[in-house]
């Protein structure tokens, strides 16, 4: 009877532990810890503005254009107001719960779309990896945003169609890397012995396979988050990606470009969310990178001292 409270106990202790040295290596990395200070100011601001704290976000001419940095001014009005009156920083966060939102549902359907095809080619092979690495090379054949644009263009500017395209244009990146991960994985002793033993193919996926290419894939899918921001913010910059009520950061910089040299703030502080989150996740994929790589602990240590 005191097995199972113990055991559980073990696991809550390594648990612990395990969060304990990431916490560790966070703090021995200061471009890691700013980078995760600032995405959890935007997580708490997206919070926020979904459980409607943020006030009062109407069209106000007389607050037309209005300067940033004036204090006597509500804390809304800070970031100062776009040529209708709205709150800039309002705005702002609005944005970025579409923005950041897109991302990360586009990049969920690709990391686990491109891993399923990734697997099944490297694990199978024979034509059923050939059909899928064919089609991959094809979709890699064209550049990502033009493809996203004729994408758009033919079916139109919507969210979904903006997560679909970007998601498949995405998704050979994570086949490529999923198909090379699983040809090293396969032939690990660990797999061969899995099938001695009278191991299925999909028991040796889910218990062997994924869980080793999993790593990999987590660190690709952080990278791309960064690169699929760009790419919404570029095509919704276009008028392709995100149409108006809805608004997004690239929508923002396109709305405030006819103003640059009357009212310099309305595309600058949306293009400057996007440089700081993008070079955020880069800067925490980089850091998840080390992390998972034995080999590169050094570095961690080194950065501490």
């Amino acid at each position: 009877m005191t097995e199972a409270p113990s055991e559980l106990l073990s696991e809550r202790k390594a648990a612990s532990g395990r969060l304990a040295w990431f916490l560790r290596a966070l703090r021995g990395d200061p471009m890691a810890v700013a980078a995760s200070i600032w995405l959890l100011i935007v997580v708490f601001a997206i919070l926020a503005d979904a459980f409607s704290l943020l006030g009062d976000n109407r069209i106000s001419l007389k607050a037309r254009n209005l300067q940033p940095f004036d204090f006597s001014q509500g804390w809304t009005l800070w970031l100062g107001a776009d040529a209708l009156g709205r709150p800039l920083l309002v705005r702002l966060i609005q944005a970025a719960s579409t923005t950041i939102g897109i991302a990360l549902v586009t990049v969920l359907t690709s990391l686990v779309g491109g891993t399923l095809f990734g697997v099944i080619a490297g694990y199978f092979g024979g034509l059923i990896g050939n059909i899928i690495m064919r089609v991959s090379d094809i979709i890699l054949g064209f550049p990502t945003l033009l493809v996203a644009l004729f994408g758009l263009y033919l079916f139109g500017p919507s969210v979904l169609n903006l997560i679909m395209v970007l998601a498949i244009t995405r998704m050979p990146a994570y086949i490529r890397v999923a198909r090379a991960e699983t040809l090293e994985a396969r032939e690990r002793l660990f797999v061969d012995a899995a099938r001695v033993f009278g191991g299925g193919s999909l028991w040796i996926l889910r218990v062997h396979i994924l869980p080793s290419v999993a790593p990999t894939m987590l660190t690709l899918a952080s990278v791309n988050l960064a690169m699929v921001m760009l790419f919404e913010s570029g095509l919704s910059y276009l008028g392709l990606g995100i149409q108006p009520p809805a608004v997004s950061w690239g929508l923002m910089v396109a709305q405030g470009q006819g103003y640059l040299s009357s009212a310099w703030w309305l595309g600058f502080f949306p293009g400057l969310a996007v440089m700081l989150t993008t070079m955020s996740f880069n800067l925490l994929a980089n850091w998840f990178r080390i992390v998972n790589d034995p080999s590169q602990h050094w570095r961690l240590v080194s950065r501490r001292r």
